[in-house]
């Protein structure tokens, strides 16, 4: 009995150790069915090591089936905290952080107003890209379409009246 009961609690330790890896790596929870073996055999093999003085960061998710709904992406940034979402179809950027005040013991969600250059484009199928370089705090919104790319991140913009107001902008489209 002490036997069986050893190997339970072993057991268990391994399947938080093995949680505990899953989160860390960003592996699904549903690998963790099958155990560690299954999440490290998927189809999806591990991506390659990013060379040095860049960020290894995740692709960003698919579209869905038609462009419809959303994208989401973030930077390579270490010091940026945001996530970037666009509409798969009208490409409009949206962008969002997590701050807690001070004072405060629970944290809230700042999103960004849009500045018109991160508005609706052309109608079209459009998805975001974060690059490999681990300064940049932008993404890339691009047309899948036609190729057309921007570059659309967070900047202090004048505020009518004086002042700035942190707002989501995009360059011009460009191929």
């Amino acid at each position: 009995m002490t036997c069986l009961r050893f190997s339970v609690l072993s057991r268990r330790a391994t399947d938080v150790r093995h949680i505990a890896l899953a989160a860390l790596l960003g592996l699904p929870l549903a690998a963790l069915t099958g155990g560690l073996a299954l999440a490290q055999t998927s189809a999806n093999p591990p991506a390659a090591a990013a060379p040095a003085g860049t960020s290894s960061t995740p692709a960003p998710s698919q579209p869905a089936a038609g462009g419809d709904g959303y994208v989401f992406g973030s930077p390579p940034s270490v010091q940026a905290n945001r996530l970037y979402s666009i509409n798969a179809r009208t490409g409009e950027v949206s962008a969002c952080q997590f701050e807690r005040p001070e004072g405060s013991v629970v944290g809230v969600t700042r999103c960004f107003p849009r500045d018109a250059s991160a508005g609706p484009g052309e109608p079209g199928t459009y998805d975001i890209i974060a690059t490999r370089y681990s300064g940049e705090t932008g993404v890339f919104r691009v047309n899948v379409k036609t190729g057309d790319m921007s570059v659309c991140y967070v900047r202090d913009m004048p505020k009518d009246g004086g002042g700035v107001e942190a707002s989501v902008v995009c360059t011009a489209p460009a191929r």
